[in-house]
């Protein structure tokens, strides 16, 4: 599938207006190996309560009180949630999505004892035909995502859910471990210095001798900065209930890092 064939409106920025301003999508320079390289090994390692995230995701597939036997993951990056799924529920086998080539081979590097029972595909579910690739996988018993849709438009975000819901099996979960907008510039700005001590944390417990200062000036230049079309997670929990999802809830917060999803009624 060409990942750059379906280009979509999008805006910069933290805010989304109500209309939608044509240009460039900008998140396809996550497909460069430097970039991911520099999140793998910089920002990957210091997401605040990253792994109390995770518990909450496997908290809420296992209230289904059943194994996971398929799963989705979109998105899936280094293949950090598939990981957390596979530790739980072994004989799952699992779908994992992404556009950027070389998050996938971080995700086979890091899932390389179980490449059997998994199923690696290049896809931009920025296209709206994305879901053609699930054929023969579908339904799931859970779809997950992490910090990945947030690059798509307020249109093709709810999109996603919608398509999402339709790949579910009955009481499946979806569950958002998402990069969600501020309500305000000042709490953006407490986020912004939440992120930047851990950043700066990580910086001394692997000894790379940067000054707080650097790795601030580092986090507020970056260059996928702009390709974040943040919105509020109240908005994207709504938008699930509108679309049919049950149990909805953000079930975990702090500032912009948020845990958020439904479940498809039984």
């Amino acid at each position: 599938m060409n990942q750059l064939a379906n280009q979509h409106a999008s805006t910069v920025g933290k805010t989304i207006p109500a209309q939608i301003l044509t240009e460039a999508r900008r998140d396809t320079l996550w497909q460069e190996p430097e970039l991911v390289w520099n999140y793998l090994t910089g920002v990957r390692g210091a997401i605040p309560l990253a792994n109390e995230q995770l518990d909450v995701m496997m908290r809420l597939l296992a209230a289904r009180q059943q194994p996971v036997r398929s799963f989705l993951d979109l998105g899936c990056g280094d293949a950090v949630l598939a990981a957390a799924i596979l530790a739980r529920y072994p004989q799952a086998r699992g779908l994992l999505l992404d556009f950027s080539e070389p998050m996938l081979r971080a995700a086979r590097q890091r899932l390389g004892e179980r490449l059997g029972q998994l199923e690696f595909k290049q896809v931009d579910y920025a296209d709206t035909q994305w879901a053609a690739c699930t054929t023969g996988f579908a339904p799931f018993d859970a779809i997950v995502s992490g910090f990945s849709i947030h690059h798509q438009p307020d249109p093709r975000k709810r999109e996603l859910y919608a398509e999402a819901f339709s790949l579910l099996s009955p009481g499946g979960w979806f569950v958002n471990i998402e990069h969600v907008a501020s309500p305000t510039p000042w709490l953006e700005s407490i986020h912004d210095e939440l992120f930047v001590d851990a950043m700066y944390a990580l910086s001394g417990r692997e000894k790379h001798g940067k000054t707080r200062e650097q790795v601030a000036a580092n986090y507020h230049g970056r260059a996928d900065k702009a390709a974040n079309l943040l919105a509020p997670v109240e908005h994207q929990c709504e938008w699930l209930r509108e679309i049919g999802y049950q149990d909805v809830d953000c079930y975990l917060k702090i500032f912009e890092l948020a845990v958020f999803g439904g479940r498809r009624p039984e």
